[in-house]
């Protein structure tokens, strides 16, 4: 039997996989922390995930935690591979783009276990709309009621 061990060193016998930890904003309103992210900063050993929008709305934070009591918690499912959040809701309220699949780069803080990115948001156009003079002084008529038929 041939040994293939070196003296002095470790054998490397993962392949194909990435070295750059990614988190991706999924069309089908997922949020998935990639292999290599899972394994650098130990997100194997969390179970729960809380999301936050910062005040200017341009990046987000999800914190990772095992108090199964704090308030907005979100358990992660672990993938072959990576780990998701369902974020659905999430991404709707805060006009996060999921028009298709978006990988972003992230920093992480160690001393408060969160993840922070900068995702690709929505512009939202709002429609202004011009009332005349005469329609603010119209009343218009009220709908009948269920014992006026």
């Amino acid at each position: 039997m041939v040994n293939e061990n070196i003296e002095g060193f470790t054998k490397y016998i993962k392949r194909g996989r990435t070295t750059v930890p990614k988190v991706t904003v999924r069309k089908n309103g997922v949020l998935a922390f990639n292999s290599a992210a899972v394994q650098r900063y130990a997100l194997d050993t969390f179970e729960y995930a809380v999301f936050f929008v910062s005040n200017n709305k341009n990046r987000v934070a999800v914190k990772f935690t095992n108090n199964e009591s704090e308030s907005g918690i979100i358990k992660i499912q672990r993938r072959i591979g990576n780990y998701q959040i369902s974020a659905t809701h999430f991404f709707g309220i805060n006009d996060i783009d999921r028009s298709e699949n978006f990988n972003y780069d992230f920093l992480w803080n160690e001393k408060t276990n969160v993840a922070i990115f900068k995702p690709k948001f929505l512009k939202r156009k709002i429609e202004l709309v011009q009332v005349s003079a005469y329609e603010k002084t119209v009343k218009k008529p009220k709908a009948a009621a269920a014992s006026d038929i």
